[in-house]
């Protein structure tokens, strides 16, 4: 035998399985869940996505074809029962709709796809994903609730799990450092603070010693190898008792149940243990006792900690955008984004905000999806948070691509627009007499009536003497109130071309213009060229300056009066106010700032969050301006964990659905910075080295289906572009940015001052 034309057939075998493989879709989406196996559907007619893998260079999907079937079997022996679509002739991967025999409810079913790409070659067919039916036609508290249901998994084991939604599932973390104090009691460090129960094995010789029971503290701030016992505000500190049984034994530390306290507040149900947040935990010693394993069980939805990364030359901000990703997750202890112990009720700008760092750092869009159709139905009370789930439901669909959320709640959403408080003023208050009873319910809050926040904590109720509201003072026609109004009204505008709704659309688009022009008539003072908190007020704070520029509100001849005084103010304002002044910066091409104030070590800033303790983020900078309530786990302040991505690298959707990418890096000061974030389409990659003044360079790698358009700064009017190393010509030009448009695939782009 030739043995060397044998191992060339081998290899030749092993190239072309390696191919299959690389071509094979991935990242399989049923009804926007990476994981339906693992939950419940209650759709009859699911939607499929994938990811395209590109077959050869710059590759995008040209057919594709689905199967679905009752049993794996069938779809490996290729005889799918319930659908088989054959070859589609479309570019189309993501939110594809079931169209085969009726689906049933309480069953397994099984899909799979392959793919064809630009050179009309087919690919393997994907790895099978298993989903799961749930009751279909079950009526319903409001529509979009996602019920607790136990579910069998294949070996017959039943697991409790959510309708349309991630399950959350306990993870075990050992601790970091284990040390024995003076005193003889055991102190352990889990190195992160996380909703969670302790579970210990504990051996007790009961023979030799007595003891009711074993006194257990757990808490969320540390002094040295101890736990604060007094760490104020609502930083966690408790005891608690676990009686001793002989004998080698595992304990799990049983917590009191949470009792609510608030509208809409969420609790466990009681299929699992009770969690609170903590960090620490000290077991005071006892003869004859001895402590085997000690285990922080921390519980948050499924989650792949590798679908996001990034790290720059400025390792502040690589701490600061770590501890805000931890903080995404570890604030999803209950499916949804209920976060914060005191409360656990979702509100709309808290939510808001976590929903666009949960894109930024995993490819999940099911938990997002479920905590804005609840909070449509299961309103707050401030007035701007309203407007915030037409900013969740438009997201939804910017990032999804899918069509249904906004399709399904198109009425409730146009009454979150609030136009229903609109006066002939032609601006919106709520204090003039417009909150209705028949206003209330239109946009589902069943409290007495809407309360201006402006930012947090609010300045009228007196309480908060080092407040973050920059001394705000509130009218009847208010200025931020208005602000988002006009944003709410852009917004639903684009939702109505998007669900075939034109002349609502055009009317959207009036109402907007009307509400600018009126909004800078009566609340910008062009003597000073800044704007003021209200009809009626001569203060000027940071809020009432901040969000016209996050917004497009602000003329383009006023743009540097309105930059240079909202960077006279420093950092004051509040932590969930923040993110909106760090996209009012970026969308005025203010990086340098941005990232100054972003990587700031005042008390107002991310790196004290890091300073006090805390290992997710906090509800307020310091104790001191919230020294009543201040929380150690609020998700509403870990905006740079999305701000990172879409501002500083610059990746934005150009369009629902992430077909087309935006690339416009604003990087700052970083000398370079790498991001990897995850997309409906697949990962995107992008890195930056950069000498200010003489050249700019960037690498990317956009998902095969899509394309992208790379801005670059504009170093002078003198420079060469290259591209893949090639000498061109940008195809556009904008300010001071030029542009190319870049096919899928990993492309370099160098400009150089010349």
């Amino acid at each position: 035998m030739n043995y060397k034309y044998l191992i060339l057939f081998l290899l030749s075998v092993i190239s072309l399985n390696s191919f299959a493989q690389k071509d094979t879709p991935t990242g399989l989406l049923c009804d926007l869940l990476p994981h339906p196996e693992l939950a419940m559907i209650t759709s009859k007619t699911p939607d499929f996505g994938w990811i395209v893998n590109a077959g050869v260079k710059d590759d995008y999907q040209t057919g594709y074809q689905v199967q679905v079937a009752t049993s794996a079997a069938l779809l490996q022996e290729n005889h799918p029962d319930l659908w088989d679509s054959g070859k589609i002739n479309s570019s189309q991967s993501i939110n594809i709709k079931y169209d085969g025999k009726a689906l049933q409810p309480r069953q397994k079913y099984y899909w799979r796809v392959c793919t064809w790409g630009r050179t009309g070659k087919q690919s393997g067919w994907s790895a099978l994903q298993r989903f799961n039916t749930s009751d279909f036609d079950l009526p319903r508290k409001w529509p979009g609730e996602s019920r607790w249901i136990n579910l069998r998994d294949e070996g017959g084991k039943i697991a409790w799990t959510f309708e349309n939604r991630e399950p959350v599932n306990f993870h075990d973390v050992a601790p970091i450092k284990s040390v024995v104090q003076k005193n003889g009691n055991f102190f352990y460090d889990f190195k992160k603070d996380a909703f969670a129960y302790l579970e210990l094995n504990l051996t007790w010789d009961e023979d030799k010693y007595s003891a009711d029971s074993l006194v257990v503290a757990i808490g969320e701030k540390g002094i040295g190898d101890s736990i604060d016992t007094k760490p104020g505000g609502g930083i966690l500190y408790g005891t608690y008792k676990i009686k001793l049984k002989k004998g080698m034994r595992d304990y799990i530390l049983e917590l009191p149940r949470f009792v609510p306290q608030f509208p809409h507040s969420q609790v466990m149900p009681m299929q699992m243990p009770e969690v609170i947040p903590f960090r620490y935990a000290e077991i005071k010693t006892i003869p004859g006792l001895k402590i085997n394993k000690a285990i922080q069980k921390a519980l948050y939805v499924e989650f792949n900690p590798n679908a996001s990364s990034f790290s720059c030359s400025d390792d502040r901000l690589n701490q600061i955008y770590e501890m805000c990703k931890y903080s995404t997750i570890a604030n999803t202890f209950n499916g949804d984004y209920a976060n914060s112990e005191r409360e656990r009720m979702m509100y709309e700008a808290d939510c808001y905000i976590q929903q666009m760092c949960h894109y930024a750092i995993d490819r999940d869009f099911a938990t997002a999806r479920y905590s804005t159709e609840n909070l449509i139905y299961h309103a707050s009370w401030p007035t701007e948070w309203i407007n915030h789930s037409i900013f969740m439901a438009w997201s939804d669909y910017l990032y999804t691509g899918n069509k249904e959320l906004i399709e399904s709640y198109y009425n409730d959403l146009k009454a979150k627009t609030l136009m229903a408080l609109e006066t002939p003023e032609g601006l919106i208050s709520t204090r003039t007499g417009l909150q209705t009873k028949n206003f209330l319910g239109s946009i589902h809050y069943n409290g007495d009536m809407l309360h201006d926040i402006d930012d947090w904590p609010d300045a009228d109720q007196g309480i908060y003497p080092n407040g973050e509201t920059d001394n705000y003072e509130r009218k009847d026609y208010n200025t931020v109130v208005n602000a988002f109004y006009y944003r709410a009204l852009v917004l639903m505008s684009k939702i109505s071309w998007a669900t075939n709704h034109p002349e609502d659309a055009t009317f959207f688009d009036a109402k907007a213009e009307k509400v600018k022009k009126k909004f800078n008539e009566d609340f910008f003072d062009k003597v000073s060229k800044i704007y003021f908190d209200g009809i009626g007020s001569r203060h000027a704070s940071i809020q009432a300056n901040l969000f016209p520029l996050a917004f497009g509100l602000v003329p383009d001849q006023y743009k540097e009066s309105v930059v240079n005084y909202v960077k006279s103010k420093w950092m004051a304002c509040g932590v969930y106010a923040a993110n909106y002044l760090m996209e009012g910066l970026y969308n005025a091409e203010q990086g340098n700032y941005a990232l100054e104030l972003m990587t700031n070590d005042s008390d107002r800033g991310w790196l004290n969050m890091i300073r006090m303790g805390a290992t997710m983020t906090t509800e307020a900078w310091d104790l001191k301006y919230d020294p009543q309530d201040l929380s150690w786990s609020h998700a509403w302040s870990a905006s740079p964990a999305h701000i990172i991505p879409r501002r500083i690298m610059g990746i934005q959707p150009a369009e629902p659905g992430f077909g087309k990418i935006i690339i416009k890096p604003q990087p700052g000061d970083l000398k370079w910075a790498k991001m990897k974030l995850p997309s409906i389409h697949g990962e995107i990659l992008v890195d930056l080295i950069k000498d200010d003044g003489t050249f700019f360079n960037l690498n990317t790698t956009i998902p095969a289906n899509t394309t992208a358009q790379v801005y670059l700064p504009k170093l002078s009017d003198n420079y060469t572009l290259l591209v893949d190393g090639k000498s061109t010509k940008p195809d556009s030009t904008e300010g001071n940015w030029i542009i190319v448009d870049s096919p899928s695939g990993s492309h370099t782009f160098r400009i150089k001052k010349n």
